[in-house]
C-alpha cells in the first residue's frame, strides 16, 4: 500500500503538467519591422477617421525615444494599467525628457494585446487618433517598445529641437 501511495505521488505531478493548457506563443518585438511598417504607411495618402493626410517623409529610429517607450511599456506591465499617464503621473514629455531628448513636438501611441508588430501597427492605423500620429509630418523620429510580458506596446514620435 505504501508503494502504491508513493507511485501515485510521483505520477501525479507529471499528470498535472500534461493536463495544463499550452502557453500562448511568445510575442516578439522587431524594431526594424516596426519602423519599416510605419514608414510604408507614411508613404501613401491616408484617411484617419475624418482627416485626410498626405504622404509624409519616413521616420528615423531614435534610441532615447525607444528607451522612453520601453520604460512606459514595462511600467504598465509591472503595475497592471493601460494609459498614456505613467504610474508616477508622468506624461510622454516627462518620459522623453528623462532620457535627455530635447524635443520640439511629441506624440505617443499605446496598445494592449496585439500578438505581433503587424497587428499593433494595423490596430493603430485603424484608429483615427493613432493613425493621425503615424501620419503627422511634423514628427521626424520614432522609438517603440513591447513590455517585458508581451502585452503592452508603446510608440513615441517626436522631432528634436533645432
Amino acid at each position: 500500500m505504501k508503494n502504491l501511495v508513493l507511485a501515485i505521488l510521483f505520477l501525479l505531478p507529471g499528470y498535472l503538467v500534461c493536463a495544463q493548457s499550452p502557453e500562448e506563443p511568445t510575442v516578439e518585438f522587431n524594431q526594424k519591422e516596426m519602423l519599416e511598417m510605419i514608414n510604408e504607411a507614411r508613404m501613401e495618402k491616408r484617411r484617419c477617421g475624418g482627416s485626410r493626410h498626405d504622404a509624409v517623409k519616413p521616420l528615423q529610429w531614435d534610441e532615447k525615444l525607444a528607451n522612453a517607450a520601453q520604460k512606459h511599456a514595462d511600467d504598465m506591465a509591472n503595475n497592471d494599467f493601460f494609459d498614456h499617464t505613467g504610474s508616477d503621473k508622468s506624461s510622454v514629455v516627462d518620459r522623453i525628457e528623462r532620457e535627455k531628448y530635447l524635443w520640439r513636438t511629441v506624440g505617443e501611441n499605446v496598445a494592449m494585446g496585439p500578438r505581433s508588430v503587424g497587428e499593433a501597427v494595423q490596430g493603430w492605423l485603424d484608429s483615427p487618433g493613432h493613425c493621425s500620429n503615424i501620419m503627422n509630418g511634423d514628427f521626424t523620429e520614432m522609438g517603440a517598445a513591447l513590455s517585458h510580458d508581451g502585452k503592452y506596446w508603446v510608440q513615441v514620435f517626436a522631432a528634436p529641437r533645432e
